[in-house]
């Protein structure tokens, strides 16, 4: 009897350590990713829906969505989109080169916008030797500066600024956004529309995290591939900074916003152009109580 008793113990002890995290999962998708939308040939995609703000507002279903590059969506995957997420407008953050390389497949009844982020029309598209000669050259820190130049350089500023014009004037249906792999365009773009709304920077921090989980086998995929071109450890090691979401990136643009407009605030208002109105708009066609 003792004996069974420790075995019991030892199973409920083993139960609770192995759904644990799924647990904590579940509880950080309500409150900072929304909800996962379960496409076949798209990762890192979510409906923001659902994720609160300061003052204890939410999203509404089906009307932000953030995600990779749809350039394999097939019959389902449209459908979905279409029918059950009401996609209508498609922001494209990716470069001239990129699209050209890898076109978004055409998702019915949604209108494609290409809103490049960065200026140069060839950003993101190298041969791996080409790719390898750029990681070997960079500094530790030059993921942090990327996240600067995003809120700081005119042409980036520019768009997502457009990209806000776009927002208001979406009444009805979903904007869905994007740049390859939906982590750094993607998320400053999304740290800027959930600061707009008036949610909280840790709820936008875990949001933003969150790709590290949602992209993880396509990182250890590319990893793989450049293994076998190279084992530089410097190129690893930067093809490993270049992959991850980390705190300090999204901190360098937040602290590049403060230094240069003091606060998100006066930053949404000077560089996004967004008025008072303009802020109230959003949240009345974005939020529910």
């Amino acid at each position: 009897m003792k004996l069974l008793r420790q075995i019991i113990r030892r199973t409920l002890l083993a139960t609770v350590i192995l759904t644990a995290p799924f647990a904590v999962c579940s509880a950080d998708t309500t409150s900072s990713l929304g909800s996962t939308i379960h496409l076949s040939t798209t990762p890192n995609a979510h409906d923001l829906g659902g994720i609160r703000t300061k003052n204890g507002q939410h999203i509404r279903q089906n009307r932000l969505i953030r995600s990779a590059a749809l350039t394999r969506l097939n019959h389902h995957d449209k459908w979905l989109l279409g029918k059950q997420q009401h996609v209508k407008v498609i922001l494209d953050f990716r470069s001239s080169g990129e699209i050209k390389r890898a076109p978004d497949v055409k998702s019915p009844g949604a209108r494609h916008i290409h809103l490049s982020v960065m200026s140069s029309p060839d950003f993101g598209v190298h041969p791996i030797s080409q790719y390898a000669n750029q990681l070997a050259a960079k500094q530790p820190n030059f993921m942090e500066q990327f996240y600067r130049k995003m809120v700081l350089e005119p042409h980036c500023v520019e768009a997502y600024r457009t990209m806000f014009h776009y927002l208001l004037k979406q009444r009805s249906g979903a904007i869905l956004y994007h740049c390859t792999y939906g982590k750094d365009r993607t998320g400053v773009a999304t740290m800027l529309i959930l600061s707009s709304l008036g949610v909280p920077k840790t709820t936008i921090m875990k949001n933003y995290l969150a790709s590290n989980h949602y992209l993880k086998k396509t990182t250890a995929k590319e990893y793989r591939q450049m293994t076998h071109y190279t084992r530089n450890p410097t190129v690893l090691r930067n093809l490993t900074r270049s992959k991850a979401a980390q705190p300090t990136y999204l901190n360098a643009a937040y602290s590049t916003i403060d230094r240069h407009n003091g606060t998100m605030k006066h930053y949404l208002h000077r560089q996004m152009r967004l008025s008072n109105h303009d802020i109230r708009q959003l949240r009345t066609q974005y939020l529910a109580k």
